[in-house]
This record gives structure tokens, C-alpha cells and sequence, in this order.
């Protein structure tokens, strides 16, 4: 879309929003906070560029807050505008909270977030919340559980969005649970690091999320030779198993299409042993190991696997470097539904 062309549309939608208020910030408000605190329902909050050492809460407010990448279209804005949950040292909260109710109207469009440290959701946590999340940079969070994002009876829309370098005893990327049924489109789930157990994401307790379009990759266990490394090497492999992958339990079924699913462990799933049943489908996606990788000891999920799947490695472009994007000889290519597997052009710059 050119750039003209996403003026036009952002101009359109403001406009329909009648006597909305456009807030900014630092020029109205010195503090994000500040300027979600004197929005009204329906305003639009934008940040100019910059690292905002605080954490934020919508309280309930249906409103849309952004970066200036919202008018131009412009993702350098979304890397340098931050938002940082580590104050004098410490990590203190999840840096942003959507816990009042808030729907589809309320969204956050453009931003880094980092550094954030709590029990659940260490980037983004959502209790009872359905906000759209786009356009996002999710990195270097803490938690327990989910510390990219967490979920409690919530269904965001997550739209091109990177979870990088994430660290929790539990989930490391997301941790989705109690009827909790987000969208995620266009995303990278990436060099994340569980320590203690249920991988990289947590689906459970009849939880239905979607996954269209997402490259997961790059994800794993402390290092072995690290700070962890002793207990590591007193684990059971099937402790070891509990580490890693996409854990599913109870009453939850998760769907991913058109997408890659693709990390140097034991397995790629894990289906828990206990709750209700739950089911797996896979369509148009690449999977290393296939229905091997899939880890079902007490066959307590129906796994679906569908049309178009392959087993063939992604060859992307430079995963070292965090640049998920796919080679031209990638048999991802095309290989979609409607175009490649994975997160559209990957992340990063496609090669030639």
C-alpha cells in the first residue's frame, strides 16, 4: 500500500469518528499515561518518537493509541517509538494492561515493547479484553507466564507483530488460557526462552486460538552450558519435553494455516494430560518433523492434519540474524494457501 494511499485511509477513519480528539504526546501530555488518562472514548493518543520509560493501562477506554506510523505508514516509527517497562532498574508490571472491558474499538498501532517484568503477560496482558494489537515489536519481557503476551478470557486481533527474545519460567512467547481465542495474522514468534516448563506457548483450558501466517522459530531452552545447565542435565527427557514447543491442554484447539512451525528441539508439540480433549489442525504449513514432532502420550487431542503440509526446512534467509524472511529456493514459496508460508516477506527484507 503506498504511502499516499494509507494517509488517505487513516484521514477517512478519523473522520468517522466524528468530534473525536487527536491527543500527542509529549506536545499535549509529557507521559503516555498522561495522555490516555485525559482521552475521551473514541480519541486518538499519538506518540512522537522516542523511549517512554513507563507502563501503561487503557482503564477501560475504547480509543486507539499509535505511533506516528499510524499516519505515515512509515515502520521505522514503530522501532523508535518505545515504550520501556524497566524503571531505575526494575521491572514493574506488564507494559501495557488492557483489564477494563475494553473491545475491537480500543487499539495499539506502532510500537516497541520491552522490558517488562510480571506474573503474566510481560509485554502485553489482557484480562477480559478483545483490543486490536498492530503493528508491534514485542521484545527482551519477563514473566512467568507468557511474558511477549498473556491472556486471561481474552481475544485480541494481532496483526503483524514480532515476539523476540522473551524470557519466562513458563511460555515464553504467549500464554493463552480460559476461552481466550486470539487472532494472530502475519506474525513472527522468535529466539524466545523457556526455563522451567510449557514452551514457547501455552494454549490451554478451552482456548481456540487462530494462526494464520506465522513463522515460529528460533525458540528454545536455556543453554546447556549456561547458568541452567546443571539442571538440565539431571532432567528426564520427557522433562526436557515439557520445555519446549506449542503445549496444548484442556478442552483447548488451536488451528495454523499457511504457516512455519520450526525449532531445533525434540518436538513441536506437546499435548498435556489433563482436562477435557483437545485437537491440533494444521493446514498449508511447514512443520519440522511433521506428526512426529507432535508429542501425545495419553492421546488426548485429535490431530488434524490437512491438505498442503510439508516437512521440508524453510531455508530462510539469515535466522541468525533474525531475519525470518525466505529464500528464493525456500519451498515455502508458494506454497500457501494465497501465496508463501510463514509471515508475509518474513522479517527482514525478502531475498532476491
Amino acid at each position: 500500500m503506498s504511502h499516499r494511499l494509507y494517509k488517505i485511509i487513516i484521514a477517512l477513519t478519523i473522520v468517522s469518528q466524528g468530534f473525536a480528539e487527536v491527543l500527542v504526546v509529549p506536545k499535549d501530555y509529557a507521559t503516555i499515561q498522561g495522555g490516555l488518562d485525559a482521552a475521551q472514548e473514541g480519541d486518538t493518543v499519538i506518540v512522537d518518537e522516542g523511549v517512554y520509560d513507563e507502563t501503561i493501562d487503557y482503564y477501560g477506554k475504547s480509543l486507539v493509541l499509535a505511533s506516528r506510523f499510524l499516519e505515515t505508514g512509515d515502520s521505522q516509527f514503530i522501532t523508535k517509538t518505545v515504550i520501556n517497562g524497566e524503571k531505575e532498574g526494575k521491572r514493574s508490571g506488564s507494559v501495557v494492561t488492557f483489564s477494563g472491558g475494553e473491545d475491537s474499538t480500543a487499539a495499539l498501532i506502532g510500537f516497541t515493547i520491552i522490558k517488562g517484568g510480571a506474573s503474566i503477560g510481560g509485554g502485553i496482558y489482557c484480562n477480559l479484553a478483545n483490543p486490536r494489537l498492530h503493528n508491534l515489536v514485542i521484545k527482551e519481557n519477563r514473566a512467568e507466564k507468557g511474558a511477549g503476551i498473556g491472556l486471561y478470557e481474552s481475544s485480541p486481533e494481532i496483526v503483524n507483530v514480532a515476539m523476540l527474545n522473551n524470557r519466562a519460567r513458563w511460555s515464553s512467547a504467549m500464554h493463552i488460557t480460559s476461552s481466550s481465542s486470539p487472532t494472530l495474522t502475519n506474525v513472527l514468534i522468535a529466539n524466545n526462552i523457556t526455563s522451567f516448563n510449557t514452551g514457547w506457548i501455552y494454549c490451554e483450558s478451552f482456548s481456540s486460538p487462530s494462526f494464520n501466517h506465522v513463522t515460529i522459530s528460533g525458540n528454545s531452552a536455556p543453554d546447556p552450558e549456561g547458568e541452567a545447565g546443571e539442571m538440565l542435565r539431571r532432567m528426564s527427557d520427557i522433562e526436557k519435553a515439557r520445555l519446549e514447543g506449542i503445549h496444548i491442554a484442556n478442552g483447548s484447539h488451536p488451528v495454523f494455516r499457511n504457516s512455519i512451525i520450526w525449532n531445533t528441539t525434540q518436538q513441536e508439540f506437546f499435548v498435556r494430560e489433563y482436562g477435557e480433549p483437545s485437537s491440533i489442525t494444521i493446514a498449508y504449513s511447514t512443520v519440522d518433523g511433521g506428526t512426529n514432532s507432535i508429542i501425545d502420550k495419553n492421546k488426548a487431542a485429535e490431530v488434524n492434519w490437512r491438505e498442503g503440509n510439508l516437512t521440508d526446512g524453510p531455508l530462510f534467509v539469515a535466522p541468525d540474524d533474525q531475519n525470518y524472511a525466505l529464500q528464493s529456493s525456500s519451498p515455502c514459496r508458494g506454497a500457501g494457501e494465497n501465496g508463501d508460508m510463514g509471515m508475509y516477506g518474513g522479517w527482514g527484507k525478502t531475498s532476491k
